[in-house]
C-alpha cells in the first residue's frame, strides 16, 4: 500500500491510496485474477459506507488500485487503545458502529449489475482491521478482496476456506456455501467482541478456533458487561446464531433492530461525533508512543538502515518505464465518467509504507494477521513524498507513488555490489558500536 496523490489540471490535488500487487505475486495468474475480481468489485460500490476506488492500472509491470485514502484507524486500532486505557467500549459507540456496517452490506449485498440482476456480493472478509474508520466518525468498509460474486473471474473451490479465521461463519468453517448470512454473523462477532473486550472465537491453533467457529458457543453479553441493557441479548443471539435460517436474512433486518435498540434502550446520543472522538484517541495514543521511542538510539539506528536498504528495494534498475492506464472495459467495470488517473513514475516497495495498511497479499491470507494499536487502515501515517517521474505531456493527470523521503537516487547497476558491501558494513559498524556503548543489551 502507498499514501500517494493525484495530480491534476489548474493545481488539482487529491490524496489517495495505492494498492499494488507485489513483484513476485505479479506472475501467479491465480492471484492476479483475485486481484482483478477485487478491483471488479469494488469499482462497482459508491456508497459512504464503502471505500471508493477510482482507478485500475497498471505499471513497472504490475498491477495497481487507486482508491479513497481514509484518514483514520482501523477497528482493531481503536479497540487495542481502549484496551490500553482499561476502559470498557461504551455499548452505544459499538451498536452504532455495527449499524453503519449494516449499511454498507446492505448496499453491497444487493447492489445489481447493468441489467437489473443481484450481483450476490458477498465480502467474507468482515474483520476489525477491514473496518476503517476516518477521523470524522465515517464507517468504511474496504478491502473486497475475498468477495464472492457471481461474476468474479477467479472461482472458489468447493470445501475452501476463505477469511480470517475468528470471523468465520458457522457454514464457512465447515467448508460449505455462504452467503450475506456470513457476514451478518462477521458483524456479530465484532459486536460481542466490543461489548465483551475479549475475542469470541480465539483458540490456541488455528484447527481449535475454526473448531470453535463450528460449534459457535456465544457467552451471553450480559454476563460480562452487566452494564449492557439486557434488551440487547435477543439481538446479537440472532445475529450469531449457528444456523442460517434462524439468523437475521439480511444487513437491513440487524441494522433495523440495532437503531431501535438504541432510541429505547440508549443512555446517551451518539452520532459521528462521538466515533470521531474514539478515533483520534487512538490516533493520539499511537502518536504519544510514537513520541516515546523517537530519541531512542535504537530507532534512531533502524531508521537509519531503513532508508540505506531502500535504496536497493526499486522494483526496477533501470529507467522507469511510466505507466500506464488499463484498458478497464476488457474488465467490464463501469468507472463513470471520471478520467483514469495514470501512475507516474517507479512503484517501490518498501518498509515505509502507510503503518498498518494490509498487503496486496492478504487477498489469499488465511491467518488472523491483525495490525498493531492504533492502527490507520489506508491512512493515519506520516505522509511520505516523492519526487514525481517525468511525465508526457499528454498526461493530464498523474499518482506519484510515496516513497521515503531519503532523497537517494536509484543505484545503478555496475555499483550495486559495492554499495550493498558497504551498507552491509556500514550496518555491522553500527550494530558494534550500540552494543559497545550499551543501547543493544550485552
Amino acid at each position: 500500500m502507498f499514501r500517494a496523490e493525484a495530480l491534476g489540471l489548474q493545481g488539482f490535488k487529491k490524496q489517495v491510496a495505492i494498492k499494488r500487487v507485489l513483484a513476485h505475486l505479479a506472475t501467479k495468474e491465480s492471484f492476479i485474477k483475485m486481484f482483478l475480481d477485487e478491483a471488479r468489485l469494488s469499482a462497482r460500490l459508491s456508497h459512504s459506507n464503502c471505500v471508493q476506488v477510482f482507478d485500475i492500472g497498471v505499471g513497472d509491470g504490475t498491477y495497481f488500485i487507486v482508491m479513497e485514502f481514509v484518514d483514520g484507524a482501523n477497528l482493531r486500532g481503536i479497540i487495542d487503545t481502549i484496551k490500553a486505557q482499561n476502559r470498557p467500549f461504551p455499548a452505544e459507540e459499538a451498536c452504532y458502529i455495527a449499524i453503519e456496517l449494516c449499511k454498507g452490506l446492505q448496499y453491497a449485498h444487493y447492489l445489481p449489475d447493468e441489467h437489473g440482476v443481484p450481483l450476490g456480493i458477498v465480502h467474507r472478509d468482515m474483520s476489525p482491521p477491514n473496518v476503517l474508520i476516518t477521523k470524522h466518525g465515517e464507517v468504511k468498509i474496504v478491502d473486497f478482496g475475498l468477495a464472492k460474486a457471481h461474476t468474479q473471474l477467479e472461482k472458489s473451490e468447493p470445501g475452501v476456506i476463505k477469511g480470517k479465521f475468528s470471523y468465520l461463519a458457522p457454514e464457512a468453517a465447515r467448508g460449505q456455501e455462504v452467503d450475506q448470512r456470513a457476514d451478518i454473523f462477521a458483524i456479530g462477532i465484532m459486536l460481542w467482541e466490543l461489548l465483551a473486550g475479549k475475542r469470541l472465537f480465539l483458540g490456541k491453533t488455528d484447527l481449535e478456533t475454526v473448531q470453535m467457529v463450528q460449534r459457535a458457543i456465544i457467552p451471553p453479553i450480559t454476563r460480562l458487561r452487566p452494564d449492557v441493557p439486557p434488551e440487547l441479548e435477543p439481538i446479537l443471539a440472532r445475529a450469531l446464531a449457528s444456523d442460517p435460517n434462524q439468523r437475521y436474512q439480511s444487513s437491513r433486518d440487524l441494522g433495523t433492530d440495532l437503531n431501535a435498540f438504541l432510541y429505547r434502550f440508549g443512555q446517551h446520543p451518539v452520532s459521528d461525533f462521538e466515533i470521531a472522538d474514539l478515533v483520534n484517541s487512538a490516533m493520539e495514543h499511537k502518536r504519544r508512543e510514537r513520541e516515546a521511542q523517537r530519541g531512542s538510539g535504537v530507532e534512531q539506528f533502524l531508521q537509519w538502515a531503513e532508508q540505506a536498504v531502500f535504496q536497493f528495494e526499486s522494483l526496477q534498475t533501470g529507467e522507469s518505464t511510466g505507466a500506464r492506464a488499463l484498458d478497464v472495459g476488457s474488465l467490464g467495470i463501469g468507472l463513470g465518467a471520471a478520467p483514469p488517473i495514470n501512475l507516474g513514475g517507479n512503484l517501490r516497495q518498501t518498509t515505509r509504507g502507510i503503518p498498518n495498511m494490509p498487503s496486496a497479499g492478504d487477498l489469499s491470507a488465511l491467518e488472523d494477521d491483525e495490525p498493531p494499536p492504533g492502527g490507520g487502515g489506508y491512512g493515519g501515517g506520516a505522509p511520505l513524498h516523492a519526487q514525481p517521474a517525468p511525465v508526457a505531456p499528454a498526461q493530464q493527470q498523474a499518482v506519484n507513488a510515496a516513497a521515503p523521503a531519503t532523497g537517494a537516487a536509484e543505484p545503478k547497476k555496475g555499483g550495486v555490489v559495492g554499495k550493498l558491501l558497504l551498507v552491509i558494513f556500514a550496518l555491522a559498524a553500527a550494530a558494534g558500536g550500540l552494543w559497545a556503548s550499551g543501547i543493544i543489551k550485552h
